[in-house]
């Protein structure tokens, strides 16, 4: 995210578990402004420790989190929320639940993707909880950043000429979609949830928009030369 991007009131960052962010990743996470709310969930309190970043609340069930870590979080009193390993919610859900509990509008999370398969597919969906429809929500996704939007709703992204923005259906279909500043243009169109014709768009300006009226989009963007 560029420095000069405006955020929004009631603003929350949250780093997930899991491998820790790249540099780039976590510098860019370094230069937002106007956090309001900075939520651990399990181990990603290694990655806002590296920054040197404050934590508001360490979620999860400690299961990956170093015990020294939680302990210097604590000592400098960071609220932890511990939950039972045996549990049917991922430590993600948990967090992203939290900031809207404490009213969050914008809701950044911090992730180096990778791992476990089943953990991606879970972390993409955590995204989409009907509970965060009235959040702006994104990622950090190492060299991406995503966006789930949940109809009506829509997202600007700043880009580079050459970006690769891809738009995928995260509903049984997703209606009345616009885009401008990319190669393949749509407007007022839909897209069912298989359909793969929304992969590997191209920015031809520094500034794209994604909109959709009905249904849940995710949005992906992607630096050229990245991968």
């Amino acid at each position: 995210m560029p420095a000069e991007e405006a955020i929004m009131p009631n603003t929350s960052l949250i780093f997930s578990g899991g491998l820790t962010p790249n540099d780039a990743t976590l510098e860019i996470a370094r230069t937002i402004q106007n956090v309001d709310l900075v939520i651990a969930a399990d181990s990603g309190l290694h990655a806002a420790q590296k920054l040197n970043m404050h934590v508001d609340f360490v979620v999860g069930d400690f299961d990956s989190v170093d015990a020294s870590a939680l302990a210097r979080a604590t000592s400098a009193h960071t609220q932890a929320i511990r939950h039972s390993a045996d549990k049917d919610f991922t430590d993600l859900e948990s967090a992203l639940l939290l900031a809207v509990d404490k009213n969050s509008q914008h809701i950044i999370i911090v992730t180096a993707g990778g791992g476990r398969l089943d953990h991606q597919f879970g972390f993409v969906a955590a995204m989409f909880n009907p509970k965060l429809r009235n959040c702006k929500v994104e990622a950090l996704w190492q060299n991406n950043r995503l966006f789930a939007l949940q109809g009506p709703a829509n997202c600007d992204i700043a880009t580079q000429v050459g970006d690769t923005v891809a738009i995928q259906s995260f509903s049984d279909k997703s209606e009345k979609i616009s885009t401008t500043g990319l190669q393949w243009q749509l407007t007022n169109e839909s897209l069912n949830n298989f359909e793969t014709r929304g992969v590997s768009n191209i920015a031809t300006k520094e500034q794209v928009s994604v909109s959709v009226e009905l249904g849940q989009l995710l949005v992906i963007h992607q630096p050229k030369g990245t991968s």
